[in-house]
């Protein structure tokens, strides 16, 4: 049985996916992985090296609907959830194996995430209530949010979903991802489920992995934004009701209006930004229109 099932969705740059499989040895030197990759409908089956478990889909599935297929059959007690556009650095695995085994109130522990620059890319953050929405708009920016500064393994609110160390107990005691969140914002909730399950959620520094981010959207921004405007949403009105979603929706949406008109004005902007805040601003009032990554 191994220690650690890894859970990988390929998104379709096969660089990224086999730098990150590379990574994985020197990652569990101590730890038994099972690797498990979702091709998720790509037009070529994908072939991968000996001893990586493949799962075909015959129809794009989204985020959450891929990792629990492959978290609902797992075994053991730990399962990394783990973007194909990270690369893990040496015994990443074994020291967040260690931190859970260390610590068995602990349902999830996200490891510091690195820009390929080597700058610390935030990766632990508080969740996003309505008050904390309205002060960010007061102050126009997000400084508050971010809980990974500093070398102190702490309790957080919620880790990125790039990659999410889980026990699989706690994964199951919240229901796993809720898949109506195709993309964005399901790991802010695993995490809130975990929390109201009794759990705590941890950042853990000593353990690095290097996120290419957004590499799999990065050729789509304006169905990205979309996406963003619709998981916000949802997870506004499952969490505090609808009135609370139009709140956080309208006040993002004018905190984005008010960014690019500073945009206009401010040094060190282009038209590419100001039309780019402005789409945000658009798709929070009305997130249903457009196209999001969902869409074929």
């Amino acid at each position: 049985m191994p220690d650690v099932t890894v859970s990988i969705v390929a998104g379709g740059d096969r660089r990224l996916l086999d730098a990150c499989l590379a990574s994985l040895p020197a990652a569990a030197r101590r730890t038994a992985v099972r690797t498990v990759v979702v091709d998720n409908a790509s037009p070529d089956p994908l072939a991968f090296p000996e001893g990586v478990e493949v799962v075909r889909n015959e129809a794009r599935r989204g985020f959450g609907a891929n990792h629990n297929a492959v978290l609902g059959a797992a075994e053991g007690r730990y399962a990394l959830i783990l973007n194909d556009d990270t690369v893990l650095d040496a015994e990443a695995i074994d020291r967040l194996k260690w931190f859970m085994d260390q610590n068995p109130a602990v349902g999830a522990a996200g490891p510091r995430l690195r820009f390929p620059d080597g700058r610390v890319q935030p990766s632990a953050f508080r969740f996003p209530t309505p008050a904390r929405v309205a002060l960010t708009f007061l102050t126009l920016q997000r400084a508050g949010w971010d809980m990974s500064r500093g070398e102190r393994i702490r309790r957080v609110d919620w880790i990125h979903g790039a990659a999410m160390m889980v026990r699989l107990a706690a994964f199951r005691d919240a229901g796993g991802l809720d898949e109506r969140f195709y993309m964005y914002l399901e790991d802010v909730d695993l995490c809130r489920g975990m929390r109201d399950a009794g759990w705590e959620i941890a950042f853990f520094p000593y353990a690095g992995i290097v996120h290419h981010e957004s590499s799999s959207t990065a050729g789509v921004p304006e169905r990205r934004i979309v996406q963003h405007a619709r998981s916000r949403g949802l997870y506004a009105r499952k969490h505090h009701g609808t009135a609370a979603e139009r709140f956080v929706q309208g006040v993002t949406a004018a905190m984005f209006a008010a960014r690019a008109g500073l945009a206009v004005v401010l040094p060190g902007y282009d038209a590419d930004d100001v039309r780019r805040l402005r789409a945000h601003a658009r798709a929070s009032l009305d997130p249903a229109s457009g196209e999001g990554i969902e869409e074929p």
